[in-house]
């Protein structure tokens, strides 16, 4: 039974209620704008709701606030779905705070929070649409505060990890690309790494944020010894080969964590060979020369 029929059944119980302690007015405006609901005329229906939330004799009534969310949620759905901003959700979401404020029965507790974990659900989306359309990570970050914000008043209890693990996750993975993509997005470089060692703040033994953190550091002392000017002098070139064995053995320490979850990710065991090879330990060059062999992987020359 979907939210609409459902309020249309019950909210005769609510009607009779209201109509033994108060004038008929505003609970004909309470119907009338049911029916408005029903039949999809929401921006009239808009009109007899705000004025059913405004008057003494029906303000202090759940079903008056909830009525008026259903009816603002079909609103946003056709015009704000995709914005960070909308007083429309707003709108939605305070309705509903009320309309739980004023001890709902269990009904309209649970549509309540059914909307609630709607309106969640798209923030949730419009969070991973940011980072992928517009790359705009701190809109997205706000967004998914938001997500969460939301989905806490719809199930007070929830354990939320593995989805803040999802969503830096992401983050970590499409601001790492962007940093191998172009070294002097120091921005992106800084963005991911804030991201990924979130993940690993959570879930220490995770394979991707340890991976790609691998990866970074790895590329990063690859670009200090591409970079070494063989016309410098002595002192120039040991501290740049000192800073690139350093940045490959932070690099391994991740690398090795992401192995050990999964021997045969291509990327994980191509990436401790680069590694070892920067780190001149053949005995671990050569093991890990045939790995990729093994796994069909062409190395470079």
């Amino acid at each position: 039974m979907t939210h609409l029929r459902y309020i249309v059944k019950t909210i005769v119980a609510s009607i009779l209620l209201l109509c033994s302690s108060h004038g008929f007015a505003q609970v004909d405006k309470l119907i009338r704008a049911q029916q408005l609901l029903n039949t999809k005329s929401v921006d009239v229906a808009k009109l007899a709701i705000d004025s059913v939330i405004q008057h003494t004799q029906t303000k202090a009534d759940f079903v008056s606030w909830t009525t008026r969310a259903f009816i603002y949620f079909e609103i946003y759905k056709r015009t704000d779905k995709q914005k960070l901003y909308s007083p429309l959700r707003d709108t939605i979401i305070s309705s509903l705070k009320t309309s739980m404020s004023l001890k709902p029965d269990a009904d309209y507790e649970t549509n309540n929070k059914k909307l609630l974990t709607s309106i969640s659900i798209n923030y949730y989306n419009l969070a991973k649409n940011l980072l992928q359309d517009s790359v705009n990570e701190k809109r997205s970050a706000i967004a998914y505060s938001k997500y969460k914000e939301v989905f806490i008043l719809a199930e007070p209890k929830a354990n939320l990890l593995s989805k803040d693990i999802e969503y830096y996750s992401a983050v970590g993975s499409i601001y790492s690309d962007l940093f191998g993509k172009d070294k002097n997005n120091t921005k992106a470089e800084e963005t991911a790494k804030i991201a990924l060692f979130k993940v690993l703040e959570l879930q220490q033994d995770n394979p991707s944020a340890n991976r790609n953190l691998g990866i970074m550091y790895c590329n990063k002392a690859t670009d200090l010894i591409q970079s070494l000017d063989y016309g410098a002098d002595i002192s120039q070139l040991d501290i740049i080969q000192e800073n690139a064995i350093k940045l490959a053995k932070q690099a391994e320490q991740f690398m090795l964590k992401a192995y050990q979850a999964d021997e045969k990710n291509h990327s994980s065991v191509l990436g401790l060979y680069y590694i070892y090879r920067i780190l001149s330990n053949q005995p671990k060059v050569d093991e890990f020369a045939k790995k990729c062999k093994d796994l069909g992987i062409k190395l470079d020359k």
